[in-house]
């Protein structure tokens, strides 16, 4: 409820986001997407509005804060801001959620190849061993490397930045039915993309940003590339 950022272009935000729904986030570059998701996971810090999850307000006003209120975020930029380039597949799956594998001052090596094993098998993800590198693998096999990450928090709301750019088309698929499966699940996704094919056949709905602000929402089922487009040069 008129969510604005403090130093980025998010004005006054309003929209609302149902258990088990996928909105998409239209617009062009510099519109205010990707600073509308770092708004809510606490990157960027709240000039005014509100954040109500259930009814109750959250404050979000920092990461860690965010995911113990249930949020997660995958980064547009995944080689700079999501992989830890030189760590293997355990230490990149397990990082977000490394409080839960603590046993007194160590931490627990059975529970973290247990949980890196889960998430290299619910993901599909297709990698050498869970010691491999995650440089070495390819673009959707990180992507689905961090999305185990995140799903290890348990979280109920995914907050997606362009998460296919850069990866090949089978991936891309490997990636949409993971999406989709988490929304049936009672996951809430709020996810960017450049792509309007992708926006139109992946989500519920289409916020459509424009200057830094909601220009419009559309119902992905009956939407059209033109009426998104016009929407998102509202404000400009």
């Amino acid at each position: 409820k008129d969510l604005s950022a403090r130093y980025a272009n998010a004005k006054k935000l309003n929209f609302s986001l149902k258990q088990g729904e996928i909105v998409g986030i239209a617009g062009l570059d510099g519109s205010g997407r990707t600073e509308l998701l770092e708004t809510l996971f606490g990157l960027l810090t709240k000039s005014e509005g509100k954040i109500i999850v259930n009814g109750r307000e959250v404050k979000n006003d920092s990461p860690s804060e965010s995911i113990k209120n249930g949020f997660a975020l995958i980064t547009e930029e995944r080689r700079a801001t999501g992989i830890f380039s030189i760590l293997d597949i355990t230490d990149n799956t397990v990082i977000s959620n490394i409080k839960s594998y603590r046993k007194g001052r160590l931490l627990s090596a059975k529970k973290m190849r247990r949980d890196t094993d889960w998430g290299i098998a619910a993901m599909k993800t297709k990698t050498p061993s869970r010691g491999t590198q995650i440089r070495s693998l390819s673009g959707g096999n990180q992507q689905k490397v961090i999305l185990a990450r995140w799903l290890l928090t348990s979280p109920s709301f995914l907050l997606l930045d362009e998460p296919t750019r850069g990866i090949d088309v089978g991936a891309k698929y490997e990636i949409y039915r993971l999406i989709t499966k988490l929304a049936e699940e009672g996951k809430s996704v709020l996810m960017v993309s450049s792509e309007m094919p992708e926006l139109l056949g992946l989500c519920h709905r289409i916020l459509v940003m424009s200057g830094g602000r909601i220009a419009g929402e559309l119902d992905a089922s009956s939407a059209t590339q033109e009426e998104i487009m016009t929407l998102a040069t509202k404000f400009i």
